[in-house]
């Protein structure tokens, strides 16, 4: 059955597939992703390049060669390719793909109890007197004036600035936090939106004075930002060192990762250009591509993009593309504001796939066990890491 499939994905991605093969494979698909793949508009066109990239991913992981006997142990690190594909469509195969592929050890059942939801929209908003708002807590309407700008909490997970006086004001800069299980959007002064991860802040000003737009960011942001030639927009970011990250734009679409905890800051551009500056290091990106900053070694260089895996976060996804065990963890130890823990050494482990991040966390932690690479065991808050 595998084999076929196989055959009928690189059939219909190269446009050999007849109409017969074709519907036998869009059968099955359905099948598979219907109670779970939640595609970002209703748009036709969008569906179906959604559909594209998936099918590609899943023919690729569905035609990992066997390993050689020598290497067998290593090749256990990643993903079977069944184990690929219920990543990929979710809990909607399990039940085929499980019986043909289970692994040796079973899923923890256990996870299910007291279990804990996913993220949502929560945030604290530091105004410039040191006032701290709850987001999650005030209506929606006009929260605080701040210099000559307004602020407003639109609806849930969206706050605005609009300016009420063009007149001259001092600038004032405001803060936004989001913890662990949380997340936030906010369209700056400008009209420029930011969507900020769990875990993650944002320093601006309540409205943009001089020749420049500055901003700080911690932890994870995406960027959509409002064209003004005659005034560049500037994130900065700490790095670990006296010598902080800067990512200059005119108006782009880019995604920066620069959590205090992992070893690099990524920053990945979707459409325009940006420049990225560190010390007497720059890299100027072109769309689709990259720039990393190992903050052991200070090296800033570029690489060709996955803007997919990048922004899944936005867009209610995880996207692991052969990803170690503890990035993984650390990623779902922020969604669902738990503590991790290991037993064991999973250091040189990886697993690849796709999940939802609306799903509870037993569900994706016995999803992630169903590989085979990994095992949990939960305390309250609590995940253990295990081999």
């Amino acid at each position: 059955m595998k084999d076929n499939i196989h055959q009928l994905i690189e059939k219909y991605l190269d446009g050999s597939i007849t109409p017969a093969e074709e519907a036998a494979l869009m059968a099955w698909y359905q099948e598979h992703n219907q109670t779970d793949i939640e595609w970002v508009s209703d748009n036709a066109d969008e569906e179906e390049q959604v559909r594209l990239r998936m099918l590609t991913r899943l023919g690729r992981q569905i035609n990992i060669p066997a390993a050689p006997p020598v290497r067998r142990k290593r090749m256990a690190y990643y993903l079977s390719a069944a184990a690929a594909v219920l990543l990929l469509l979710g809990f909607a195969g399990y039940y085929y793909f499980a019986q043909v592929h289970a692994p040796a050890h079973p899923a923890n059942t256990t996870l299910a109890s007291k279990d804990i939801g996913p993220g949502g929209n929560k945030a604290v908003l530091t105004l410039a007197n040191g006032d701290k708002v709850v987001l999650e807590e005030v209506q929606n309407g006009v929260i605080s004036r701040q210099g000559n700008a307004s602020v407003n909490k639109t609806d849930s997970g969206r706050l605005s600035y609009q300016v009420t006086d063009n007149g001259a004001s001092a600038v004032v800069y405001n803060t936004l936090t989001t913890p662990y299980g949380g997340q936030y959007q906010i369209t700056l002064q400008d009209g420029t939106k930011v969507w900020l991860n769990a875990g993650s802040s944002l320093r601006f000003p309540a409205s943009f004075a001089g020749n420049e737009r500055n901003v700080t960011l911690t932890g994870e942001a995406y960027f959509e930002v409002a064209k003004d030639k005659a005034r560049p927009f500037l994130v900065t970011t700490t790095t670990g060192s006296e010598t902080p990250m800067t990512v200059k734009v005119l108006g782009t679409h880019f995604n920066i990762n620069a959590y205090p905890d992992e070893q690099q800051n990524t920053v990945t551009l979707l459409e325009g250009a940006v420049k990225v500056d560190y010390g007497p290091s720059n890299a100027l990106l072109a769309p689709g591509k990259e720039a990393i900053l190992n903050k052991t070694t200070g090296r800033l260089h570029t690489a060709d993009g996955d803007t997919e895996s990048a922004i899944a976060w936005k867009n209610g996804y995880f996207i692991f593309d052969n990803e170690k065990v503890e990035s993984i963890m650390r990623q779902i130890s922020r969604w669902y504001d738990v503590e991790i823990t290991y037993q064991g050494d999973v250091s040189r482990k990886a697993i690849g796939g796709s999940l939802s991040r609306s799903k509870n966390v037993s569900e994706v932690l016995n999803m992630l066990e169903l590989t085979g690479t990994v095992h949990f065991k939960t305390n309250g808050r609590r995940i253990i890491v295990m081999p």
